[in-house]
């Protein structure tokens, strides 16, 4: 078997190097994302993994990836909106995902964007980039008088929720497919709708797929029923919240701050190293002008931990594929 793994980093090609060792397998590696301009790299690799926001959606390239010998996809994430699952069932290719590599990563980042928010922590930077290093204004409030609205509670969303328990925080939470009363003991109280938690809610963290019935979930209407002040965190995926009604929220005053980790169109600026600020996209720029909003490039994920489990469950996903024809975290293509 020969696997070819893109946008690899150190850390990973460690892990990969001694997974190829133990399982005799064959590796081929690079930095690069995969794309069009990419895909001849894995040629005569039966088997590719891969890690990146960057849509794959064109058909050329899922063609020439079948054509160069490739059967198997990887991508290194839980979501799998990246792919095109029409033109993998058309090329004959099957494809698997990572739905848990470590939950508590994602769940401590969310839990770090807040922490930064309720003590004012971007303002601060923005002033002392100033030279001001006054803090009167900066007031902030601490975790355990706060309620806090978890959207969306699988294991990401669940982690959170025990992290904010244990801080003091009251959690309440919303899932279309809320987890039995045995699970979550005195961790959470859900909601009967998206909207009665909003209502009651200091704090959202937003942990939900994102899906087409979920595109712009948080919106102009929603943002208006949230309580005066409140905190927005997002490090699920970017078009989950509609980035205009989120600002007119933040500039309006309606909402206290927002800690985001994955934006819309995010895409046109992550892992990109601009010139000055007036190179930024439009919606990064304004988003980044606000005292009240933190910004970060979608590394909610990036832990040691995380690193290692997605680069060894990606691989051990595609032996299973190679070697038993079936893989129990295989994406469905019906």
């Amino acid at each position: 078997m020969k696997i070819f793994i893109y946008a690899i980093g150190k850390l990973e090609q460690i892990a990969a190097d001694k997974w190829a060792e133990e399982h005799q397998v064959e590796i081929g590696t690079s930095p690069e994302f995969f794309s069009r301009e990419t895909v001849e790299l894995a040629k005569g690799y039966n088997a590719i993994s891969f890690q990146q926001m960057l849509p794959i959606h064109d058909e050329e390239t899922y063609k020439i990836l079948a054509e160069n010998g490739t059967k198997f996809i990887s991508t290194r994430s839980a979501g799998i909106d990246i792919l095109n699952l029409d033109y993998i069932k058309k090329y004959h290719l099957k494809a698997v995902n990572v739905p848990v590599y470590s939950p508590r990563a994602i769940a401590e980042f969310a839990l770090t964007l807040t922490m930064n928010l309720l003590r004012n922590i971007p303002e601060l930077v923005h002033r002392e980039e100033k030279g001001n290093y006054n803090f009167d204004g900066l007031i902030g409030n601490e975790i355990h008088e706060m309620t806090v609205g978890v959207v969306g509670t699988g294991h990401i969303g669940f982690a959170a929720a025990e992290i904010f328990h244990a801080l003091g925080a009251k959690v309440i939470a919303y899932d279309k497919f809320p987890k039995p009363a045995e699970v979550i003991e005195n961790v959470l109280t859900y909601k009967d709708s998206l909207e009665s938690l909003v209502k009651e809610a200091d704090i959202v963290t937003i942990h939900a797929p994102y899906l087409e019935e979920n595109h712009h979930l948080f919106n102009a209407a929603i943002f208006n029923q949230m309580k005066d002040g409140a905190l927005l965190i997002n490090t699920a995926r970017g078009p989950i919240v509609d980035t205009e009604a989120l600002l007119a929220a933040l500039k309006s005053g309606k909402l206290g701050g927002a800690g985001l980790d994955a934006v819309e169109d995010e895409e046109n600026w992550m892992n990109v190293t601009f010139k000055s600020k007036d190179d930024y996209p439009k919606t990064l720029r304004e988003l980044q002008e606000q005292d009240n909003v933190l910004v970060t490039p979608h590394m909610a994920f990036y832990t040691k931990a995380a690193s290692r489990a997605l680069i060894t469950n990606s691989l051990d996903s595609l032996y299973d594929l190679e070697t038993t024809g079936t893989s129990n975290v295989e994406i469905s293509l019906d």
